[in-house]
């Protein structure tokens, strides 16, 4: 097997003309027509597995190709087989040096598979040397085609050849740095699935996590930190083009995600590596947080107002609204947009090829005043502890610290609440995770768990959304809404607010109740 190590960015006339103008890739330059057919079954099983098998045709020959999903679930990186064969058939015989090769021996799933779609494209490539690293570097420009239907290819595709992978990272930031290029997530084989089924793009919840038992914590940490940066770049371009309020939400919750993994990992992955990436996804969260708080007040309090006929009373905030929120989602936008958004994405796969949380500077002294030895930092040791252990231990100091933060939310001040609502997401976000180490009965504990976290953690938003609208139509210069509402108005809003907070607060003691008794799954 080898392991495909490749970056993917979305590419338009400009930036292919600009880089293929580039003197280290014109010198070398070669242009090839390929195509390929990609095979599934109708139910397509191969994609539910992450996993791909095609046949490609390269001049006169035929190349028949297997790749998958490696364990750490990175995006970038895929195991892959690779044979020449005779011609345009599947040589199911090579498939017994892959992962699947007890499904492919089945008769009837060899008899299920069938062509899906084609891609057809020409590739200009050229072979760079940067830092010590060989990088194919390829434009490819065709069509994805499934039946009648077909989507357009134009993307770059960095492939380290030989060298350290850091020097991959170093080019395609340099490239970056020049031509603000943006990240592709989706393979071809991802485009051209989506593309047979006919299925429209949609905002990404966070893909569900089935960690390895046998992981050690920090292989573990690996795999969910990979999971929340597919799960940002799954709505990335939806929230660029600002349509669906649901694509920004979805990325902050990602960013959110991102830094909650990092505390829960903190005993075994030092605030010392981590703080850099956190500082990065803190920064681009914030520049997201307007247009949802925006998003939630209209469709919170304004929308079902509106619907029951104060539509009039309200013009002036519907008004003020369109105005901020024109505003809010270009910010959302340049958020995530290149050069800005790409480099944290590299950067954060840089960090994570790095390992920075093995290693620790010389200057780092133990409380005595002397140098500390790296045999004797915990935190390695921990790192290679089983991750059942590791989650067992975080998950009970969480779910205390969340106990003890109090009791019925309607006992609890508006910051207090806020405080538990943090808490509680930071749980579930780490009981999420750490759901699918377990099985039988206590999968079944967890589901139960994980039920009642959200039904609580829903109240606790609803009351939190509330005290957010309120601080958007406070009276004084600083408010977004200062003078789009009168006296009528402010009074309706107040009394909406009252009522949506006196229900809702019923309903999070009832979730807390539900919560506290919940049994623990680990």
């Amino acid at each position: 097997m080898a392991v495909e190590t490749e970056l993917r960015f979305k590419l338009d006339a400009r930036r292919v003309r600009a880089i293929l103008a580039d003197p280290r890739v014109a010198a070398g330059l070669r242009r090839q027509p390929l195509s390929s057919i990609y095979f599934d079954t109708p139910e397509f099983t191969l994609a539910g597995r992450r996993a791909g098998l095609r046949l490609r045709r390269i001049g006169r020959r035929w190349v028949q190709t297997f790749k998958c999903e490696l364990p750490d679930g990175s995006e970038h990186r895929r195991g892959e087989w690779e044979w020449p064969v005779p011609r345009a058939a599947i040589d199911f015989d090579l498939l017994t040096e892959t992962p699947l090769a007890e499904w492919f021996a089945k008769p009837r799933n060899r008899d299920a598979l069938r062509p899906v779609f084609e891609t057809r494209f020409t590739r200009a490539s050229a072979l760079i040397e940067h830092e010590g690293t060989s990088i194919e570097l390829a434009i490819d420009r065709g069509n994805v085609v499934a039946g009648e239907r077909s989507e357009p290819i134009l993307e770059l595709e960095l492939e380290l050849k030989d060298g350290p992978v850091d020097g991959l990272y170093a080019f395609a930031l340099e490239l970056n740095a020049t031509h603000a290029l943006m990240p592709e997530s989706r393979s071809k084989a991802a485009r051209g699935f989506l593309l047979s089924t006919g299925a429209t793009p949609a905002p990404m919840r966070a893909p569900k996590m089935q960690l390895d038992g046998d992981a050690t914590a920090e292989q573990a940490f690996v795999s969910v930190m990979l999971n929340c940066l597919a799960h940002l770049q799954g709505n990335v371009a939806g929230a660029r083009l600002g349509e669906d309020p649901e694509y920004v939400h979805q990325a902050r919750v990602a960013l959110r995600r991102m830094r909650s993994t990092l505390v829960t990992f903190r005993r075994a992955i030092p605030r010392l590596a981590s703080d850099p990436i956190s500082i990065e996804a803190r920064q681009i969260a914030s520049a997201l947080g307007m247009a949802r708080e925006l998003d939630v007040f209209e469709q919170g309090v304004l929308a079902p107002l509106a619907a029951a006929g104060h539509a009039t009373r309200l013009a002036g905030a519907q008004e003020r609204l369109v105005e901020l929120r024109a505003q809010a989602r270009q910010q959302a936008a340049d958020a995530l947009s290149a050069p800005g958004c790409t480099a944290f994405v590299l950067h954060f796969l840089r960090w994570i090829d790095r390992a920075p949380w093995r290693t620790l500077p010389a200057d780092v002294a133990m409380a005595d005043g002397t140098e500390r030895d790296a045999t004797e930092r915990p935190e390695l040791q921990r790192q290679k502890t089983a991750i059942r252990r590791f989650a067992a231990g975080m998950l009970d100091r969480r779910h205390r610290a969340v106990l003890a933060m109090g009791g019925r939310p309607s006992a609890l001040d508006p910051e207090a609440r806020h405080e538990l609502r943090i808490a509680v997401k930071k749980l579930r976000y780490a009981a999420e995770a750490f759901a699918g180490l377990h099985a039988g009965k206590a999968e079944k504990a967890a589901g139960a768990y994980l039920a009642a976290m959200a039904r609580l953690q829903q109240s606790l938003g609803i009351l939190n959304d509330m005290e957010t609208a309120a601080r958007l139509v406070a009276s004084g210069q600083g408010s977004p809404f200062d003078g789009a509402l009168d006296e009528a108005g402010l009074a309706l809003l107040a009394g909406w607010r009252l009522g949506v907070c006196s229900a809702t607060i019923e309903d999070a003691d009832r979730a807390w109740t539900r919560f506290r008794d919940a049994g623990r799954f680990w």
